[in-house]
């Protein structure tokens, strides 16, 4: 039950080369593109024309807070521009989802957004409520396997699945005993010395320094470090306009800051200002490979690890197997990137490749900034919600907004006058989008989230 209304979480806009064939294709991909599989929800799909924008979700509410729910949803969804939605249900037990249904539909249709369908799932199948066709008999239809449906392809091959549920997103972002053993005392001990930026500055550099050295769960003491940092107010914001570049404007920054932001912090996964994504770089030959000094070598670096292949691709493979379809997806991409950001489209097929290796290190990058929430117990409030909060900024700007909530609601509850995540909270709460990452948008198929 609820002791307030769900409120709701956003991810970015699906991109065009995703094609969906009515209701259950769009039933399968939502848990892909939510990040788990939704329970006792109400998700509405936006459409601006033919293109989808914002999904909201919300949590079935009492009946007292039906309305509240409606009035809450229908914000985001207005500033969203939807001019027409698909609304989903999902319930446990025969119609307990039709109250907010209902009054949903009711609300949609009064603001003069057309409701395209309405569908229920249930036990596996789906249900239409305002459909008595053949093609929606009133024992339900049976819900596509998701490997039949052609949108799903596009996660699986980014490695994504979806969780089991939205506990199990709150799990992400929850302390685990092992990785927060002696980080506490570490946080006692630490606060105490001196030139906290400085040290903050070399263990964020550790922890996201590229390859397996940065993917090794962190010293105690890095992770003090790191999290005692964010209280110097300048490194924090700092951080974030580097981490997720567009939140701030560089000129805005203190000069200090980007001084040492420059020199110590990586700048893959989209990193830093103007940064490009570390695979493609490889890729293009634009970035040494760690033991190689020869600008005549660069030839070979393609061909660095298997991994990195399958990561990023190779830009002369795709030219040479491009389809007419990833032709013309390529051109929406590029098209939309260059009215998005004022700047010169990217030359022909460049703009897919940077996309998706984008999109794979940008979900590592946020994968460590978990594990760090993860690292920090509670008792270490003030620490835990800073770096919660970085995390959540770094969600929220990539679209991943059920992670952002989750990692500003901890912010919240440790720090409850904690001002950035209070503001960011607003934000989330509203469906007020930040800008996404320069240079690119979320990978193949990412949806606006609200849930």
């Amino acid at each position: 039950m609820l002791a307030r209304p769900a409120a709701p979480v956003h991810r970015w806009g699906m991109t065009a080369d995703i094609t969906l064939h009515g209701p259950g294709d769009v039933v399968a991909i939502l848990p892909y593109q939510l990040g788990y599989h939704p329970h006792d929800s109400v998700v509405v799909v936006c459409l601006r024309g033919k293109r989808v924008g914002l999904v909201a979700r919300t949590d079935l509410p009492l009946d007292e807070h039906v309305d509240e729910v409606v009035a809450m949803l229908m914000g985001p969804l207005a500033r969203d521009g939807a001019t027409s939605v698909i609304v989903v249900g999902y319930e446990s037990d025969p119609e307990v989802s039709q109250p907010l249904l209902v009054a949903l539909v009711e609300q949609l249709e009064r603001a003069g957004i057309c409701v395209v369908d309405v569908t229920v799932v249930r036990d596996g199948r789906r249900y239409s409520p305002t459909c008595a066709e053949p093609c929606c008999p009133p024992e339900g239809v049976a819900l596509p396997d998701p490997a039949d449906v052609p949108g799903v392809a596009e996660y699986v091959a980014l490695g994504r699945s979806p969780l089991r549920s939205r506990g199990a997103v709150e799990d992400l972002v929850a302390p685990e005993p092992w990785r927060c053993l002696g980080v506490a005392r570490a946080v006692e001990s630490r606060s105490r010395m001196p030139r906290a930026r400085r040290r903050s500055a070399a263990a964020w550099s550790q922890v996201l320094a590229v390859g397996e050295k940065g993917r090794r769960a962190p010293d105690r003491r890095v992770v003090a470090d790191l999290a005692l940092g964010l209280a110097d107010i300048a490194w924090r914001d700092g951080l974030i306009a580097w981490l997720a570049p567009s939140v701030l404007p560089t000129e805005a920054l203190d000069s200090k800051v980007m001084k040492l932001l420059t020199s110590a912090m990586p700048t893959w996964g989209g990193m830093g200002p103007g940064a490009r994504p570390r695979a493609l770089r490889l890729v293009q030959g634009t970035e040494p490979v760690a033991g190689e000094s020869s600008p005549t070598e660069r030839d070979r670096r393609a061909a660095v690890t298997e991994r990195d292949r399958r990561a990023a691709g190779t830009e002369r493979d795709r030219r040479a197997a491009g389809t007419e379809r990833d032709q013309r997806a390529a051109g929406t991409e590029r098209d939309a990137l260059a009215a998005r950001t004022g700047r010169p489209a990217p030359a022909e097929g460049v703009g897919r490749a940077e996309r998706e290796a984008l999109s794979i290190e940008r979900d590592e990058l946020l994968h460590r900034l978990l594990a760090l929430c993860r690292s920090l117990p509670d008792e270490c409030a003030a620490e835990a919600a800073a770096v919660c909060t970085v995390a959540a900024h770094v969600a929220w700007i990539g679209g991943d907004g059920a992670i952002a909530r989750v990692a500003v609601d901890r912010a919240v509850r440790l720090a409850p006058d904690y001002r950035l995540a209070r503001l960011l909270e607003r934000l989330v709460d509203q469906g007020v989008r930040l800008p996404p990452v320069s240079g690119a948008g979320r990978g193949p198929g990412a949806l606006d989230q609200v849930g």
